[in-house]
């Protein structure tokens, strides 16, 4: 590929020195747009990764984890339908449930944490 300038100058300046003086003038512009850019990417991917959140799998059936009949009953009896529901709860305050002991616990934990990368604190 080529390009062809046909540069014109009142004879204040050499058509070199006006080539070199507007590609600094686009360099320097051209470096500002870039900085301000990448400033603006790092600045988005920060605020991702403060904020990976958990609210995608909110809306998840709790069917769609394969708990035991026994975990999944005891969920469904205290109204917790749904992943988002589930989040709602401490570990302690699930294991408050009727009927739902540290086995059933244990479970859940496990598979939030396995299948959806959910830790509970």
């Amino acid at each position: 590929e080529r390009l062809f300038l046909d540069i014109w100058t009142n004879g204040s300046i050499s058509p070199n020195e006006a080539l070199e003086s507007a590609s600094m003038i686009i360099i320097d512009l051209f470096t500002v747009l870039i900085k301000n850019t990448i400033r603006n990417e790092a600045d988005q991917l920060e605020q991702q990764s403060d904020s990976i959140s958990i609210e995608p799998y909110t809306n998840i059936a709790i069917e769609e984890l394969q708990l035991s009949v026994r975990a999944y009953n005891c969920l469904k009896k205290a109204q917790i339908n749904t992943v988002g529901d589930l989040l709602q709860y401490s570990p302690e305050k699930l294991q408050e449930l009727k009927n739902f002991g540290r086995k059933s616990a244990d479970e859940v934990f496990s598979t939030l944490k396995n299948k959806l990368g959910i830790i509970l604190t």
